[in-house]
């Protein structure tokens, strides 16, 4: 059973323990967008390899006047690193999704965990550019907002929730 630590976040109890327990069975995650690190702590809990968080730090620009706002006065990056710094199998690629997505090859990753911003052009921008990145579980979260209820039944995707957590079916 997983337990964490109280890091504020959007994410439920039930949706922490699915992260944690996906991530024993994977060797290289990526997760896009990891604000203070809530998320982040369940998959590096569980990773017995290495968890990428890729994140700016400075708040989803359709989200700064909202959830995000503490980023226009305060420093995210800093209370993630109090969060999970601590971390050995952590690794840090504070850039912009599509960016950081140039330094892994094709095939490269057995999980990555979707949580950027989530306008519709985002969503699919990030869903687009990491899918071909992942050879194995491929998901993300908040399902029911705007970019990925969007994406994932515009075009068809077939894919199971777990909560707010979507999960693309691979055959």
């Amino acid at each position: 059973m997983y337990t964490h630590p109280d890091i504020q976040g959007w994410m439920s109890n039930e949706e922490l323990q699915w992260l944690y327990d996906a991530a024993r069975e994977r060797k290289r995650i990526v997760e896009i967008g990891c604000w203070k690190g809530r998320s982040t702590h369940a998959l590096l809990s569980g990773c017995n390899g290495v968890v990428y968080a890729v994140d700016h730090f400075r708040g989803n620009p359709s989200e700064i006047d909202g959830a995000h706002e503490e980023a226009k006065t305060t420093d995210i990056y800093e209370i993630f690193e109090k969060n999970v710094g601590v971390f050995s199998n952590l690794f840090v690629i504070r850039k912009d999704s599509i960016e950081a997505a140039k330094h892994f090859r094709n095939n490269s990753l057995d999980m990555v965990f979707i949580d950027g911003e989530h306008t519709k052009e985002a969503f699919k921008e990030d869903f687009e550019t990491w899918l071909p990145k992942c050879s194995g579980l491929f998901c993300g979260h908040d399902a029911s907002m705007e970019g990925p209820n969007w994406y994932l039944n515009e075009y068809k995707i077939k894919h199971i929730t777990k909560g707010s957590i979507w999960i693309l079916c691979r055959e």
